[in-house]
């Protein structure tokens, strides 16, 4: 469990800094994509950005919730 946390907290490098996100953002984040990032990536450990690569690697097969969430989070931090 701690790894997939870890996992969320590094997509949000990508989406918006980890200090910006609302504890709602997080959670819509952690609830969004938790499957996807076990689906697409398994086995891949965070850090040295190998979580992020895979994800924007396989971007085109994310679920729509995920997917949404993430631009979601990457509007917000661009507003900021």
């Amino acid at each position: 469990m701690l790894k997939y946390a870890t996992a969320f907290l590094l997509l949000t490098a990508a989406a918006a800094s980890a200090q910006q996100m609302s504890m709602n953002d997080r959670l819509a984040l952690r609830d969004n994509c938790k499957q996807d990032i076990q689906k697409l990536c398994p086995g891949i450990k965070p850090g040295d950005g190998q979580l992020m690569a895979c994800i924007q690697e396989k971007k085109a097969q994310l679920s729509k919730e995920c997917a949404a969430t993430l631009d979601d989070l990457r509007a917000k931090a661009a507003k900021n």
